[in-house]
């Protein structure tokens, strides 16, 4: 099966237990409380990335309401948890559910869009899409849980420790 045969979609609000399906797919304990009342209150785009055959392959939250206080301030909504089933990967799935995220962040009036990325090896491939994609760091440095290190504090190197990336369209 080749890229052309993938279908990115919009979850609605009752496509819930579908979202917190994928997203909870390989996560032990992964509280899904967060993302139920966000698809409820319409505060996230929840999409998923699917074969022709119906298997959900990708997903990602597009989230209109950012805890981070920059995305906050330029009013731009954030990528998050992009997620892609190890089998997919390096297939353009990825980029897929990022251009089409993009897209909804323009048609909601957005002039650009943001994201994170963790620090530690596993997160080298997507480093090296968001660059090839546009995205630059915001200026401000590393963040644990969206809230910027200060010089010399100790945190774990965890997927709460990131770098805010951001583009403009």
């Amino acid at each position: 099966m080749d890229n052309q045969d993938i279908r990115v979609i919009h979850l609605k609000s009752h496509d819930i237990e579908r979202a917190a399906r994928f997203f909870n797919y390989d996560r032990t304990g992964y509280d899904d409380r967060a993302l139920r009342e966000c698809m409820a209150q319409g505060a996230w785009g929840v999409l998923l990335a699917e074969t022709a055959d119906g298997v959900d392959i990708g997903g990602c939250y597009l989230n209109w309401v950012p805890k981070y206080p920059l995305y906050r301030r330029l009013e731009l909504p954030e990528l998050q948890d992009l997620r892609v089933s190890p089998d997919w990967r390096r297939r353009g799935v990825a980029t897929r559910l990022i251009a089409t995220c993009e897209d909804m962040a323009r048609g909601g009036g957005a002039r650009g869009m943001g994201l994170s990325v963790g620090l530690y090896a596993d997160y080298g491939p997507a480093q090296r899409l968001y660059t090839k994609l546009g995205y630059v760091p915001d200026g401000q440095g590393v963040t644990y849980d969206r809230v910027a290190v200060v010089p010399g504090a100790r945190h774990p190197v965890d997927d709460d420790l990131t770098l805010m990336l951001l583009k403009f369209f």
